[in-house]
């Protein structure tokens, strides 16, 4: 026996196959775009340290003491080991020329800075600003964040599509009934990109090279506001009369 793909079988069920119109049908494009709003369970924040030194052992040395420190105060506060990631481990040179009014002249070094810094999953929004203030209360001078998100990815994906579907058979069915024409089916459907966002960007604290704020450090105010997904689909429609 031949076998019948299911285009052929579609015709001769006397349907079109997909993506092809079928005589006396119109084609009608709709981008369509749905939102859902959810809350916020998980912080993101920067931790670290920048230490100088004349040389670079001097610089290196600190700065591992300090970060040791930093690290131990953020597992005490509750965070766990394996939420803690390093970002980087930086040593560069300081350079100064030999007198401000010195243009010619080859600047020299005069001394090394190093950075080291962590970052650290707070999947307790409540806890986020405790573990803000023990990471400077160690020594950390160079806290970014927190950017907030949930630990599931997927949050709020299936409301805002939900809603994206909506608005585009919602759309349809105006253009179909303001024609005098009937949506008779949907042709192709593509969702072309989703994204998550604060509805508000928050940042809690920046500060280089400067130093620690004094022990104990009091804990910044976090608001974890409400977070936004957004999903955009295009949806070709088949009308007829």
């Amino acid at each position: 026996m031949i076998p019948i793909t299911i285009a052929a079988l579609l015709l001769l069920q006397g349907a079109a196959p997909v993506g092809v119109l079928a005589p006396g049908e119109t084609l009608l494009e709709v981008q369509a775009e749905g939102r859902a709003t959810y809350l916020p369970d998980t912080a993101f924040v920067s931790a670290g340290v920048v230490s100088a030194g004349t040389t670079a052992q001097e610089a290196t040395d600190a700065n591992a003491r300090d970060m040791a420190r930093v690290i131990a105060a953020l597992r005490r506060a509750g965070v766990e080991e394996r939420k803690i990631r390093t970002q980087q481990i930086n040593v560069q040179p300081r350079f100064a020329r030999a007198s401000p009014n010195d243009y010619e002249g080859q600047p020299q070094i005069t001394g090394y800075v190093a950075r080291n810094s962590v970052a650290v999953t707070i999947t307790r929004l409540a806890t986020a600003p405790g573990v803000i203030a023990a990471a400077f209360g160690a020594g950390a001078n160079s806290v970014n964040g927190p950017n907030l998100g949930t630990q599931d990815s997927d949050k709020g994906l299936a409301e805002a599509r939900d809603a994206a579907i909506a608005q585009a058979k919602a759309e349809a069915e105006d253009y179909a009934r303001n024609f005098g024409l009937r949506v008779a089916r949907v042709i192709r459907v593509s969702e072309r990109g989703n994204s998550a966002r604060p509805m508000d960007f928050v940042v809690i604290a920046s500060q280089n090279a400067a130093p620690p704020p004094p022990s104990p450090a009091a804990p910044p105010p976090v608001a974890g506001g409400e977070m936004e997904r957004i999903v955009t689909i295009w949806v070709d429609f088949a009308l007829t009369t």
